[in-house]
């Protein structure tokens, strides 16, 4: 019977929090402690800490901190402060709080020595025993292990101190410290155990295995005075003939027992493919009677040859131990990953410790088996833990599944040579390495995420350290940045983690993105790079938030943020919309991954990929870039059977230069194929098939209660191929041949799907793409509005015009009209669509144009001959690239039928449309914002289908809107441009450019005062201010301002107030319209709260919270928040008649403009004709 005694110290505790940190003072160690609390367990969750407010000093930088102040967060306040940019603990405390119970030792443990220990807690802990002290631990990576000294029969009161608050000068946003996914709870997650022993114990295990032998090191610590007889077996719980012993004089203090286990060749490895674990008891026993003859001398280690000298001792067993381990051996070969032998590829995801439901780590098996048979559900088998190191819970998941982990040490810091955070680092590296590595699932460790600071020699010389103290790992110098040298000079680490290189494709040369989408790679940013290379971060487009995931959060966090987007969305009328939202903003997230993905497997060098993320990360923001919920659950708008297409062991690719094809132009189309292939073994003899599919044919039934599915009609294949049969390595870039469609045979103006699939161990592999298939030559030529008064045919006339006069002269006409609005005259109200999806979100990221897919009425018979589905797809990219989103609510909901509506990101939620219908009085329009003249068949198309519909019987809008609701969606962007303004401050002359995406930013300090002046005088009723679109932190936005006109020789007051916070555009009204060429500007402040004068600053040796106080930082001076102004658009507003007259001469000054470029085209063509002609007469002389 072993002699350790284990105590279980979960439960009730007695608990005292030290707002004021008097404890230490006091002497709280020595005192009864009188409230309660449940340990495991943190406070916060316990009704402890402060309440959520507008002040709450959040652990993190990444954010904006008047957030309260802003126009788009004021929604859902009324129960209690809401944040936007993270899901909200319950309460909120940092510092520390004390926690104390009574135990029982017992008789038979009477002089034990105490080992205990807090298997997950944070930041700093201070133990007492009977109010003595036995120390402290700074640690967020591994347990706080405490040795307590012999313990007496009776009762003992154990105290702690549990420091969550500011220990070091950490990077505030490192998920190890961080409030953005809920790390700064108080309190322990899993065990906490108090283990008593009888003097002599194992302090730990490591087993180095490399197949067939497993080298087992048993670390024994001695607290006696005296030696210590003793034994140590290790025996393997499933091979009963697989063991080991030795006898060890143990002298005082720690010392190390090293025996080898022999295991046959043919012993299941463990990887990806194989979970072979072996687990092992480690027995340590004291021996009772003296040790004779040779046995008595000097050495400390003997082996046992035989059972029969284990039987000449009288052992007592003093401890048992579990180990697992598994035999896995990880190196770098070529530039490749190669594990047990074989080339692997890293498939990954992001974790950054969030815990929604428990708020602390959970150490529970069940969360983490969910969590890895998600990971290994969705093609993938690696997650990185970014800037933390999970519970041992993680790990042992991972073992079962087959998952690799690379760990970082809950870093994101500053280093540089020789300084104190170089030995932070290397001593939480140790603690990680002694407490985590026997697992085969740690493969990698990383010290940081994105270090500051000279980091590469201190870092460089930490992977030394670490191969040569434990080489079971792979080791990286940091995860994130570009190193300060071209790629083939890297040297000093196991493999490379960034997103960009810093040379070759710009920006930076990056390694993910569109750079190397449609068919391209980025290997010229990666040129000659020896090592394998991880992209780090990869995807990050975010997808509209589904509102049901609000009624999941049931424990710790609390979803404030959805609440909050969910009330700007039903204010802004698009909440009914929800789900519609959820889906097409998917199926779009998922068309850039695709992309993403095949473009990361397409290029050489890279062997590995960390998305982030495969879930929703809910902080810094609220990056809803998953295509799973917080929770781990599918959206619902991918299968893991699609998804696996493009992430997988084995994929197949395609080098395809664009989704949308011109027929007239490419009479045969090549596209090759390349296979990644990282599988259980190579591939042999595999013939690879592909085929081109039309859309199946969807019919329908038409009854009372309107339309019902009758069936699903698949066509068969316009085209089909097969390529030469081949093996295929385990190995990327692998050509597999080409495919070539020949144009001739495909009927245009359809989307068609090219599927290539090969079978592989009797299952199917396939992927799959879409084509538009166009034909410009068949397509009537594109006229630009107004260069011919209408289109018609045996119908109606159907009038195109861009034109507000004409087109409100028309509509008065009751005639059909198309107008196309363009992007210069469209309100400021009406911000431009992207379509790519927001990258990360757009609080951390704010731009004037944002994208989030798009709903398509595709049904409708203005699509009849312009293939799309109802969540858009690759044609519509160059459509509404540049368009700018038409702010319907401002009409009316149920005025318009919205046939193109783009979705706005949730921090925003406008309701918005691209192309829409309506009566007009007795008149008939088709409204759109999308540049239907570009010189592209998707345009073309487009504009053919449309006017197919318009002239057609089926043209009845059903909803009425005015003129003058209409006119609200038109506005002068280059007004200032029109009327010659000029700026007193050429610093900030970009302001009047028109342009919200261009801005002007100048420091100094308040008030600010400029002058506009224009050539002649003008009615003027007011000024517009737009704010800077893209800082997160509204720097320098405009609140205060009086302005002040040039009237009868001298300045006059016209206007003096205060502006509400937002991105929006800011129209202020003069008291009276002013006939004038001068008007005088003047910023009085900017937004900024008492009390919220402290940032966080990088210094060279760390981050540190700083007072935004000039006198203790000159430097600061004029340089802070409250000193800077800023502005992406000033122009003057016109008094009606005179704008009417600035419209007016901007579109006869367009007209004559066009004139002369058609004039110039006409010209062109002509000589293009002559060319030509010249052409074929030499040719005919040459052949006669």
């Amino acid at each position: 019977m072993e002699k350790r005694q284990t105590c279980d110290l979960a439960g009730i505790w007695r608990f005292e929090i030290d707002k004021e940190d008097r404890g230490f003072a006091e002497h709280w160690e020595k005192r009864r402690l009188t409230q309660t609390i449940t340990l495991p367990g943190c406070l916060q969750a316990q009704g402890y800490g402060d309440a959520i407010s507008e002040d709450t000093p959040w652990v993190q930088s990444l954010y904006d901190a008047l957030w309260y102040q802003r126009g788009e967060y004021a929604y859902a306040q009324e129960n209690g402060t809401k944040v936007p940019f993270l899901s909200q603990p319950p309460r909120h405390y940092t510092g520390k709080a004390w926690y104390q119970k009574t135990i029982f030792v017992p008789e038979k443990s009477d002089g034990f020595v105490g080992r205990l220990t807090l298997e997950n807690t944070k930041w700093k802990t201070t133990l007492w025993i009977d109010g003595e002290c036995k120390g402290s631990i700074v640690s967020l990576c591994a347990p706080h292990v405490y040795e307590t000294g012999a313990l007496s029969a009776g009762e003992h009161t154990v105290t702690l101190c549990i420091d969550n608050g500011w220990q070091l000068p950490y990077r505030p946003d490192g998920h190890g410290v961080s409030d953005a996914l809920g790390a700064t709870w108080n309190g322990v997650a899993g065990a906490i155990t108090l283990d008593l022993f009888n003097h002599v114990w194992i302090e730990r295990v490591k087993v180095n295995a490399q197949l067939p032998q497993a080298v087992i090191q048993v670390h024994l610590k001695n607290e006696t005075s005296d030696t210590q007889n003793c034994i140590v077996h290790v025996q393997d719980t499933v091979h009963t003939d697989i063991s080991a012993d030795a006898v060890y004089v143990l002298t005082p203090g720690s010392q190390i027992c090293e025996l080898t286990l022999n295991y046959p060749s043919d012993t299941l490895l463990w990887d990806e493919f194989d979970q072979g674990l072996q687990h092992l008891i480690v027995t340590l026993s004291s021996i009772s009677n003296a040790l004779q003859g040779e046995m008595q001398s000097s050495i400390t280690q003997l082996p046992l040859q035989s059972k029969e000298m284990v039987s000449q001792f009288q052992k007592a067993v003093l401890q048992t131990k579990e180990v697992t381990f598994g035999f896995r051996r990880a190196e770098v070969k070529d530039g490749h990953f190669v594990i047990n032998g074989r080339n692997t590829y890293l498939r990954g995801t992001h974790f950054g410790g969030d815990y929604p439901l428990s708020g602390i780590p959970d150490c529970g098996s069940a969360y983490w088996d969910k969590i890895m048979k998600t990971v290994k559900t969705w093609g993938m088998n690696f997650i990185r833990c970014h800037s933390y190191c999970p519970p041992e819970a993680t790990f042992e998941a991972a073992d079962r599944a087959g998952v690799y982990l690379q760990i970082e040490c809950d870093m994101w810091n500053v280093f540089a040579p020789d300084a104190q955070m170089n030995n932070v680092l290397w001593e939480e590296t140790k603690r990680i390495l002694d407490t985590f590595g026997n697992h085969p699932s740690f493969l990698m460790l990383s010290p940081s995420n994105e270090p500051g600071g000279d980091w590469l020699m201190p870092l460089t010389d930490w992977v030394s350290k670490c191969r040569a103290y434990d080489s079971r790992h792979l080791y990286t110098i940091q995860s994130g940045w570009p190193y300060p040298m071209e790629p083939y000079k890297i040297t000093g680490t196991d493999y490379v983690y960034f997103h960009r290189s810093g040379f070759g494709i710009q920006p930076g040369g990056t390694i993910r993105g569109p750079r190397g989408w449609n068919g391209g790679d980025y290997r010229e940013s990666l040129k000659d790079i020896s090592y394998p290379v991880i992209c780090h971060e990869l995807g990050q487009w975010c997808a509209y938030p589904d509102f049901d995931v609000i009624d999941k959060f049931t424990g710790y966090l609390q979803p404030g943020n959805f609440e909050i987007f969910r009330e700007s969305a039903r204010v802004h009328d698009v909440l009914g919309q929800n789900k519609e939202f959820v889906y097409n903003s998917g199926r779009q997230q998922v068309r850039m991954l695709k992309e993403d993905l095949e473009a990361n497997l397409r290029t050489p060098y890279i062997y590995g990929f960390e998305l982030l993320d495969l879930h929703d990360y809910l902080g810094q923001g609220t990056a809803l870039v998953g295509i799973l919920d917080p929770f781990w659950d599918s959206k619902g708008y991918v299968t893991p059977n699609e998804w696996r297409q493009f992430c997988d062991e084995t994929v197949l690719l395609a080098r395809i230069k664009s989704y949308c094809i011109d027929r007239a132009k490419n009479a045969t189309i090549s596209i090759p194929i390349e296979v990644s292939h990282f599988g259980r073994a190579p591939l042999q003899s595999v013939r690879i098939h592909w085929q081109l599919e039309q859309q199946p044919v969807t019919e329908y039934t038409y009854g009372e209660h309107g339309k019902t599915l009758t069936q699903i009609v698949f066509q068969p294949p316009v085209l089909c191929g097969t390529l030469k049969q081949r093996d295929y390595a385990l190995e990327k870039n692998q050509s597999a041949g080409c495919i070539y469609l020949n144009m001739e045979d495909i009927e245009p103006n359809r989307v068609y799907t090219l599927r290539v699939s090969m079978k592989v161990n009797g299952r199917i592999v396939e992927n799959t793409w879409p084509l538009w298939i166009f034909d410009s030559s068949k397509l009537n030529p594109v006229s630009t509005p107004d260069e011919s008064k209408a289109e018609s045919d045996t119908h109606e006339t159907v009038f195109i015009t861009s034109d507000r006069f004409h087109a409100e002269t028309l509509l008065n006409e009751g005639k059909r009209v198309l107008f196309e609005l363009s992007y210069e005259d469209t309100s400021y109200d009406c911000p431009p669509v992207r379509f790519n999806p927001s990258f990360w979100n757009s609080q951390m990221g704010p731009t004037w144009a944002r994208g989030m897919g798009m709903i398509i009425q595709n049904a409708h018979p203005a699509f009849a001959s312009f293939p799309t589905t109802v969540d858009g797809g690759w044609q519509w990219q160059s459509l509404i690239e540049n368009a700018r989103g038409l702010r319907v609510e401002k009409l009316g909901c149920d005025c318009i039928t919205n046939l193109v509506q783009p979705i706005d990101e949730w921090n925003r939620n406008n309701k918005m449309s691209l192309l829409f219908e309506c009566q007009v009085g007795t008149a008939r329009l088709m409204m759109t914002s999308i540049n239907l003249e570009q010189d592209t068949p998707q345009a073309a198309a487009l504009k053919k289908s449309i006017l197919s519909y318009m002239k057609s019987d089926a043209f009845e809008p059903q909803g009425q809107v005015s003129w003058k609701q209409l006119s609200s969606l038109f506005e002068i962007n280059d007004v200032m441009k029109e009327l010659g303004a000029k700026i007193d401050d050429d610093s900030l002359s970009a302001c009047l450019d028109g342009n919200p995406q261009t801005f002007v930013r100048i420091t100094g300090g308040y008030p600010y005062s400029f002058i506009i002046q224009t050539p002649q005088k003008h009615d003027i009723s007011g000024i517009l201010y737009m704010p800077r679109q893209n800082h997160r932190e509204h720097e320098g936005e405009l609140r205060s301002y009086l302005i002040e006109a040039w009237l009868d020789g001298t300045w006059k007051q016209v206007q003096k107030g205060k502006l509400s916070s937002s991105y929006e555009p800011k129209r202020i009204a003069f008291l009276q319209e002013v006939y004038t060429d001068r008007i005088r500007f003047t910023a009085l402040d900017t937004f900024s709260a008492p009390g919220k004068s402290c940032f966080w600053a990088m210094e060279p040796d760390g981050w540190y919270q700083k007072e935004a106080d000039p006198d203790a930082y000159p430097e600061l001076k004029g340089q802070l928040p409250q000193d800077i102004f800023s502005a992406s658009v000033i122009n003057l507003l016109l008094a009606e008649e005179e704008e009417t007259a600035v419209w007016k001469k901007r579109i006869k000054q367009r007209k004559l403009a066009h004139l002369e470029d058609s004039k110039k085209n006409s010209k062109q063509v002509l000589n293009n004709l002559q060319n030509v002609t010249s052409e074929k007469s030499a040719t005919a002389e040459i052949d006669n």
